[in-house]
């Protein structure tokens, strides 16, 4: 029971010219708000962070090559699976290669996050695929049409 009473018990030092209960009570808020703050700055990061962040966890990293645009779209869903993850950028030339680390304590959830991932850039490809041949039927019917303008504008003329 003692035991309990201690864990509990917390020790309060300030200054006062006249001890009142306002001051006390403004005291203790300010002593609550900083064990808060303390408590925050406690948690780990997560999500997107440096590589020297990653590798002081302590865990073995593993890592795969995305480009730009995939880096992007990945960042999403790393977050809704609350990834802990690095990126570094090599340069080869013209062309960027992204390397994305992260912890290999974490495959089993990278592997669903990347599963979520690939499906979700086929179904953007698919669409953007469809709007393209739609675009390029409405380019053809408006050549088809401007052909046979055309045509009857030379007839017209012909006569």
């Amino acid at each position: 029971m003692q035991e309990e009473i201690e864990r509990q018990t917390v020790a309060l030092v300030f200054k006062a010219g006249k001890l009142t209960g306002e001051t006390l009570a403004d005291a203790m808020g300010r002593a609550l708000n900083r064990g808060l703050s303390f408590h925050k700055a406690e948690k780990e990061a997560h999500g997107k962070m440096s590589l020297s962040e990653l590798v002081e966890k302590g865990n073995k990293t593993e890592k795969l090559e995305f480009s730009e645009e995939n880096l992007k779209a990945f960042h999403k869903t790393a977050m809704k699976y609350n990834l802990d993850y690095a990126v570094h950028k090599e340069a080869e030339g013209n062309l960027n290669k992204y390397y994305v680390f992260f912890q290999a304590k974490d495959t089993a959830v990278i592997e669903s996050a990347f599963k979520e991932f690939v499906s979700n850039n086929e179904k953007q490809k698919e669409s953007v695929q469809k709007k393209l041949k739609e675009k390029e039927e409405i380019v053809k019917k408006r050549k088809e049409k401007e052909m046979e303008r055309a045509k009857e504008r030379n007839k017209e003329r012909v006569r």
